[in-house]
């Protein structure tokens, strides 16, 4: 489908996202996958923001609140992140997986024309970039 890279933290869940949307065509690595089950459940969120925005792959996360937290806001801005946050992350993973699909295009789109850093919500009604706490 892309030549882009998808990283998913550990607010998506470890196997139903990542394998549906790998079956979907999208290149996708969870941080369990990375990190291991223990390192993945300790790691703080600066240093997977920054880690993966540096093997120059797109984040994924349940967690919008990223860009109103201080310390990842600008680890978000350091790393000139691409994150696309779930709007709300108290959905099944199955809602979880067809809000993404719903809205590929729209997501590909954006991380394959510009660059970081930012965070966009998406929702059902579509994506929204936030203002990154400074």
């Amino acid at each position: 489908m892309t030549e882009l890279r998808f990283f998913s933290d550990r607010s998506l869940g470890d196997h139903e996202v990542p394998k549906a949307l790998r079956a979907a065509g999208w290149q996708v690595v969870s941080m369990r996958e990375r990190y291991g089950s223990v390192t993945a459940q300790a790691l703080a969120d600066i240093d997977w923001i920054r880690d993966a925005s540096g093997e120059g792959e797109v984040l994924l996360t349940g967690d919008k609140a990223i860009a109103k937290r201080p310390l990842e806001a600008r680890a978000v801005v350091a790393a000139t992140a691409r994150v696309f946050a779930l709007g709300r992350n108290q959905l099944t993973g199955t809602q979880k997986v067809q809000r993404l699909l719903d809205h590929e295009k729209a997501i590909f789109r954006r991380a394959s024309t510009q660059a970081g850093p930012y965070v966009v919500s998406i929702s059902e009604r579509g994506l929204e970039t936030l203002k990154l706490f400074s």
